[in-house]
């Protein structure tokens, strides 16, 4: 009779330490459900986070970005007006050139030489996507958007460069025309000043013309290039403001 009570005790116990080992599991598991819970929550309102921050420095950066454009477009819509009058100036100037010497008009020479050593070169507002390049928040906007960007960019690469072979070539006419005229009447005329000085002109042969012609012609051919790339830049510009402001 003792021995079946003891028996009886013993079967308790095990049961009891059954229940509680299943307690401890079913806590186990609550604890695990509700860290990981916890966990996810956590990642989903980071995720949530990070994108609002993004959206906000998006919508800063394209306001930045689309005014850099607008400055863009009036430089290089300047830009097209100056080169178009400039480019008149000159073919009349050639004209001129090819007409007997003594048809020629002094003051109309010196202006005419003002005009092929007067420059005005495109200079973009860059500022804002060079920013967003180097510190990778391109990636805020969509691949179509980027992409755009990045075609703005590379067209700015060949306007920029044009802008210097005009001025290589102008560069390249200097020595020749120093030695005709006088470029103390040009720098008078060049700043709206009363001409005091010389108005010579020290063309010595058909060489020497023809030679002058030819580096003159040479200017006028590398701004045609570059008026090319002023309109292009200019459309691609158009393009992307339209493309942010609508956003």
């Amino acid at each position: 009779m003792a021995k079946s009570s003891k028996t009886k005790a013993q079967d308790g116990l095990e049961i009891q330490h059954i229940n509680v080992n299943k307690r401890n599991w079913n806590s186990y598991i609550k604890e695990f459900l509700m860290l990981f819970l916890a966990i996810v929550l956590g990642f989903f309102v980071e995720n949530l986070r990070e994108s609002y921050v993004e959206a906000k420095s998006a919508d800063v950066l394209a306001q930045s970005m689309l005014e850099d454009l607008k400055q863009d477009r009036v430089a290089l819509q300047e830009a097209i007006r100056f080169s178009q009058e400039k480019d008149e100036q000159i073919q009349n100037f050639l004209q001129m050139l090819h007409t007997p010497r003594a048809s020629w008009d002094t003051v109309s020479f010196y202006k005419s030489m003002t005009t092929v050593f007067t420059t005005f070169p495109f200079s973009p507002t860059d500022g804002t996507y060079s920013q967003m390049k180097s510190s990778g928040t391109l990636r805020f906007f969509n691949q179509v958007l980027v992409n755009k960007m990045n075609a703005y960019d590379n067209q700015l690469k060949k306007t920029v460069f044009r802008d210097e072979i005009i001025e290589k070539g102008e560069w390249e006419l200097v020595p020749v025309a120093a030695t005709l005229i006088n470029f103390e009447v040009t720098g008078e005329l060049r700043f709206d000043r009363p001409i005091t000085k010389e108005m010579y002109l020290k063309i010595q042969d058909k060489n020497m013309l023809d030679l002058f012609i030819n580096k003159v012609a040479v200017v006028r051919t590398m701004m045609g290039r570059s008026l090319q790339e002023y309109k292009s830049q200019l459309a691609l510009a158009e393009e992307l403001i339209a493309e942010l402001e609508s956003r």
